[in-house]
């Protein structure tokens, strides 16, 4: 399953999205509803007495025009799962159900004697932790060893959208951009929603066979499914489809779509290895990118694994699918992978270089989970890293394209977003207990994908390439060959790694490779690597304790295992990424050549990846001159982790503001785009915290304005063709920063745009829309609002859409702001962008958070509806708090308290407003230090024009 976050490790338009909030916020869009809680911490999970070694599922599904006696949006289901036995005297069979109803149940011997059953209560159905009890009659025992046939006949729910999982329902534009009912209904089961399908064994480590049949409406087009149809039977109204069996596989990764007519849109005609797009009918031209990355890919996986995708079953098919709805980015399940359609549909002219890139990364990052996590799987959700932490580093590093620079965006993308997600008291190992459905969904998060990823980084460059590639085969063979198919534990790769270590013969510098994997994936956090230079006798003394991004937070003992690699100014190596020892204790000292030179660890940021450096004061200095000198002194990825390492430091009171901005000074000067990723992250989080000061945030703009100088011109403010993915992507994400600040030359070539395609219907490139439409609307009317909102309708491209969206919520018109509240309530904005939405809007325009307040008063249970989860409506409340001044959250904080009842999440909104005035303070306490650094660091005393300062007020004021 694909999370951008991630964070990335959250998928990727919430990254941006949470990088822009005002304060700090975990939006975690893939969260389930809760669910009721137990003291018992295995109240979840089954008895491991019982091993379901096949099943058949039947489905018939009935839309909106259901025969007499079937409920519309409902489905038949019928289920006979081979179970064998494993212990003795069992007196009961425990599965999974979360389904609508059950009917009737039966057991039987594999010789087909019936297995009598409990005549009063022949089963229970155990809601609360969603078992389902098969009670047999007294005095009877199930065989050890034996195999019996259990079938279940039930009525299963096809829910209203995909948030709730299970099947859910959809529909679709048809070509003139309105909405029609086009059904379709889909399942997204992963991780804990197989028991909605079917009465289950859903849990990862239970692996089965399943032959699927589906009976669908017979005007309806074929049905998709794991494997291809192996028979089709007319049955009057009816049409039967039979699939061939699967591989041995987790019941969540069971895919099925029935519909009126979606259609495969791009395929490569290879009977050997099929691989094919499969989306609505009216989306043909959108497949054929996906088609050119998707193959290669799984060749290039294939050859790095030694293991063929097309023999790990009869018949395998390499099918992907773009769903309208999705909760996810996609989904993984074996030979129909499920896309959101704005990862896997790409259109000219419409989707923007970001969504592109993410389109061939997130089928990667699919693609890899064929071997880790659907043929490899971990035995239940406490290790969900080994799935997503191994398809996230392959994500980057198995997309065969050299010119979208993935390895390095890698550095960004997921090892600075680890190091952001790990930094908090509250954070979390990659491996820990969860066990409800609420826990194990929340696992899902950038610990287990960004944290996991950075950790094989680490590992690579640690042992290298060729021993890191040989672990990972023999970890994937070794399963195969023992457990066939079966899954895993973390300890099975320790072992792994141990035997490729000691037949390559790998300098591990007295570390233990099992311990060394131990501590990582069993320790939350990371350290910080102190660094002090005697440059008269050359001794680097060194020192590590766990960062917190909390200056107030209680320090720990852990002490991490560091490979270290370092470079210095005296001779430079940039390629030094093996390193050279190994960190084992609190401290420790290298000897280096003496000298007045800096001295850099952590080559290009791979070579152990996770942890952050602080040097003495000195040595900063000296990084500082040496940037200033001429930025290209320090490569460029450790450009990028100066930056980000200097943000944090600062904020977590290592360092002062006054050392930090003397080093950032050289963004002055730096226009790459691995500087100014973090750079505006970082910037943005610090003006974030003046919005409620406008004089300060005019003079904080009009710093920035000057940092943004160079780039701003070197960049353009036009998309040059065939330019690199990385130039870009650095002007689509530095002039949104610029215009959102207000930057007069980013905010005047907008707006022209805008106007040009109003009036002349000028095209704008796709990678210039986010700031062009917002910037059209903000300083727009009604009538332009209501353009954009039409166009948005008409658009065939969801990513097209999802800009559109994002521009609507920048309007201030309060007409505008009113229609676009009541337009996230209608069917004009699907389930999966509700939330979105709201922040959208949020950070569009100042005011726009006050009107949403009273329209949440107002609204309060059909927002609750809107966004489907709990949790996602505790993200709106959280999410509103962050944008309001002190009336506004004096107003939140009375509705709050004084509807408790009604809202009973008003804790989550009353933590929200503590942290809204938490950041506000922040800003109070340290506006005049940072000003004065930000001047210092430049060797000019902050004191912008009065115009200027003019200017930027009046902005402010109408914003």
């Amino acid at each position: 399953m694909s999370f951008l976050t991630k964070l990335v490790l959250v998928p990727a338009l919430l990254a941006l999205v949470s990088a822009e909030f005002p304060f700090e916020l975990e939006v975690d869009l893939d969260f389930d509803p809760a669910v009721a809680r137990n003291d018992d911490p295995a109240s979840y999970r089954l008895p491991e007495d019982l091993d379901p070694i096949h099943c058949n599922i039947e489905v018939t599904p009935y839309f909106e025009t259901a025969p007499e006696g079937k409920e519309p949006f409902t489905f038949d289901g019928e289920t006979t799962l081979y179970i064998r036995v494993l212990s003795e005297g069992l007196t009961a069979m425990i599965l999974q159900d979360n389904v609508k109803d059950i009917v009737n149940v039966t057991l039987v011997t594999e010789n087909f004697d019936i297995v009598p059953l409990n005549d009063s209560t022949p089963f229970d159905r155990i809601r609360q932790y969603f078992f389902l009890r098969i009670n047999l009659a007294d005095g009877v025992t199930l065989a050890n060893g034996q195999v019996y046939l259990l079938n279940i006949h039930y009525i299963g729910n096809i829910n209203e959208t995909p948030l709730t999982r299970g099947m859910f329902r959809g529909n679709y534009k048809d070509s003139s951009g309105k909405f029609t009912f086009s059904w379709y209904a889909g399942t997204h089961l992963q991780p804990t929603h197989g028991r909605q399908l079917f009465p289950s064994f859903d849990e990862p480590g239970f692996k089965s066979t399943y032959n699927i049949t589906v009976n669908r409406p017979a005007n309806f087009t074929q049905t998709y499914s794991n494997m291809d149809i192996a028979e089709t039977i007319p049955m009057g109204d009816l049409v039967k489809e039979v699939f061939y069996t699967t591989p041995r596989m987790s019941a969540y990764l069971i895919s099925i779509l029935v519909s009126e007519d979606f259609t495969v849109i791009a395929e490569n005609n290879d009977a050997d290895r099929p691989y094919r797009i499969i989306a609505r009918p009216n989306a043909p031209n959108q497949g054929e990118y996906a088609l050119k990355v998707g193959p290669p890919l799984t060749k290039w996986f294939e050859d790095y694994f030694s293991i063929p995708y097309y023999t790990m079953g009869p018949g395998m098919k390499n099918d992907q699918i773009a769903s309208p709805d999705w909760a996810s980015g996609a989904t993984e399940n074996w030979g129909l992978v499920s896309y959101r359609e704005v990862r896997l549909l790409y259109e000219e002219g419409e989707t923007n270089a970001l969504d592109k890139m993410y389109i061939g990364t997130i089928t990667a990052h699919e693609l890899a989970h064929k071997w880790f996590g659907n043929l490899i799987t971990a035995r239940w959700w406490d290790n969900v890293w080994i799935n997503e932490g191994f398809a996230s580093y392959f994500e980057y590093f198995g997309m065969v394209y050299p010119e979208l620079e993935l390895e390095s965006q890698f550095n960004i993308m997921y090892v600075q977003s680890a190091l952001s997600a790990d930094s908090s008291a509250a954070t979390r190992a990659l491996r820990h207990t969860v066990n409800s459905p609420t826990e194990v969904t929340g696992h899902f998060s950038g610990i287990s994908y960004s944290k996991g990823a950075t950790l094989l980084l680490m590992l690579k460059h640690f042992l290298s390439e060729d021993t890191f590639k040989k672990a990972l085969n023999r970890f994937l063979v070794d399963r195969l060959e023992v457990w066939s198919y079966e899954h895993a534990f973390p300890e099975d790769l320790y072992v792994a790694f141990k035997n490729a270590t000691t037949e390559d013969g790998t300098q591990l510098y007295s570390a233990d490779i099992e311990e060394f994997l131990k501590y990582w994936v069993d320790e939350p956090g990371y350290p910080v690597l102190d660094v002090t230079v005697n440059t008269d006798t050359g001794l680097v003394q060194l020192s590590q304790e766990r960062f917190f991004i909390s200056a107030t937070a209680t320090q720990t003992q852990q002490v991490w295992p560091l490979p270290l690699t370092y470079t210095t100014g005296k001779n430079p190596d940039w390629n030094a990424l093996t390193p050279t020892t190994v960190m084992l204790g609190k401290s420790d000292e290298i000897q280096i050549d003496a000298g007045d030179a800096w001295v850099i660890f952590n080559v290009q940021q791979k070579g152990n990846g996770m942890y952050r450096v602080n040097y003495d004061e000195n040595n900063w200095k000296r990084i500082a001159n040496a940037l200033k000198a001429d930025i290209n002194n320090i490569h460029f990825l450790n450009r990028a982790q100066v930056i980000d390492d200097v943000f944090a430091l600062m904020r977590s009171q290592r360092i002062t503001f006054e050392q930090g901005f003397e080093v950032l000074d050289f963004l002055r000067d730096d226009t790459s785009y691995y500087s100014w990723y973090p750079a505006t992250s970082g910037l943005n989080w610090i003006r974030n915290r003046f919005l409620h000061l406008p004089s300060v945030l005019a003079e904080y703009d009009a710093v920035l304005f000057e940092f943004l100088q160079a780039v701003i011109e070197d960049l353009g403010y036009d998309v040059v063709e065939d330019e690199p993915l990385t130039r870009t992507l650095n002007r689509l994400f530095v002039l949104s920063f610029a215009c959102n600040i207000g930057h007069s030359g980013c905010v005047q070539d907008a707006l022209q745009k805008f106007t040009a395609l109003r009036t002349s219907q000028t095209p704008v490139n796709p990678n210039l829309r986010r700031h062009v439409f917002c910037v059209g609307l903000r300083e727009g009317t009604y009538d332009d609002w209501n353009w954009l909102y039409n166009r948005r309708l008409d658009s065939n491209n969801q990513g097209d859409e999802v800009a559109m969206l994002r521009a609507l919520g920048c309007s201030s018109d309060e007409q505008a702001v009113k229609e676009y509240l009541e337009m996230i309530l209608s069917d004009d904005v699907k389930a999966q962008d509700t939330v979105n939405a709201f922040t959208f809007l949020y950070m569009g325009d100042k005011g726009n958070a006050k009107i949403a307040l009273q329209f949440l008063k107002e609204r309060t249970e059909e927002i609750r509806k809107a966004v489907v989860l709990p949790a996602w409506f505790q993200n709106v409340l959280s999410g509103i708090a962050g944008y309001l001044d002190e009336e506004g959250l004096e107003d939140m904080e009375q509705w709050l308290n004084s509807n408790q009842e009604s809202v009973p999440e008003f804790n989550v909104g009353l933590s929200a407003i503590a942290s809204a005035r938490s950041s506000m303070k922040w800003g109070d306490d340290n506006a005049d230090a940072v000003l004065k650094a930000m001047g210092r660091g430049s060797g000019h005393v902050i004191v912008p024009t009065l115009s200027l300062l003019f200017t930027t007020l009046i902005a402010l004021m109408l914003r």
